[in-house]
């Protein structure tokens, strides 16, 4: 077992006797921090609504290229500011790639809910990638997925299949089990078979994740330290993550939660390299 799921498994413990319901202000209040300060989205930015069944995009014109951002817990009023600064991020790095948000039912303060509405999300942005509304073949479309939109993110993939595949998916502060993408996890097969690459910019000073997704969901943050298949106090070992995985620690880059993806800070550059 490795020391960092001890350690994980030791403090998860100790809050669990404690009681969830005595520290859930404590993660909450963690998960806003930063999220306050993106760049105003221009008037009729692009943007996929996911929140209805049936989920359509506006303002979007035929790209070859394409990046589309999902937003994480809370950030439904803000999902095309985010997905604006990515933008302005990705051309701060001579990236020149239009960004799409994909925007879902992410607005709650019971984070359960949200955690569930994040499949769905997955499921109906997997419909509206295979309805041919956007070339999978011969286009280029890359996935990035922050907080719980990486969870939406590789919610998509296992409702992919084997049918489609999309070229990369970075998955950045993932609010996500740490063995989920594991061989017997739960998104390991759907990261085999639908994209051709994905990676997980994680960091150990993204305090939202590594101490507040451990009290929400009583299981270590994928976006802290990265997989880990070695298995926990009851648990057997996990294998190993799927070929085309890589975790990517930017700890260096990343001072907290939601820098990932803003100009200046976090670790755009390192998405961009790997894009390239």
């Amino acid at each position: 077992m490795s020391r960092r799921r001890v350690l994980r498994t030791t403090a998860v413990t100790a809050v669990a006797g404690a009681g969830v319901a005595g520290v859930t202000g404590t993660a909450s209040a963690g998960v806003f921090s930063g999220c306050d300060d993106w760049l105003e989205a221009p008037a009729e930015y692009p943007e996929i609504d996911l929140t209805s069944s049936n989920p359509t995009a506006s303002n979007l014109e035929d790209e070859d290229d394409l990046v589309i951002y999902v937003h994480g817990w809370l950030g439904l009023e803000t999902s095309t500011d985010q997905a604006y600064t990515l933008e302005e991020a990705f051309a701060e790095n001579d990236y020149d790639v239009p960004v799409v948000a994909a925007s879902w039912e992410a607005d709650t303060l019971n984070y359960w809910s949200a955690e569930s509405e994040s499949e769905t999300a997955g499921r109906r942005l997997a419909s509206w990638l295979e309805s041919d509304r956007i070339d999978l073949e011969d286009g280029t479309v890359r996935l990035v997925g922050h907080s719980l939109g990486g969870r939406v993110c590789l919610e998509t993939l296992a409702a992919l299949g084997e049918e489609a595949s999309v070229d990369d998916v970075a998955l950045v502060g993932a609010a996500v089990d740490d063995d989920s993408v594991c061989t017997d996890g739960e998104y390991a097969y759907g990261i085999a078979t639908s994209a051709d690459a994905v990676s997980n910019y994680h960091s150990e000073n993204d305090d939202s994740v590594c101490y507040g997704y451990d009290i929400q969901s009583l299981s270590s943050g994928l976006g802290c330290g990265g997989a880990d298949c070695e298995g926990g106090l009851v648990t057997g070992d996990s294998g190993s993550t799927p070929e085309n995985y890589t975790d990517v620690d930017v700890t260096d880059a990343v001072d907290d939660h939601c820098d990932y993806t803003k100009p200046d800070v976090g670790c755009v550059p390192e998405l961009v390299d790997d894009f390239e």
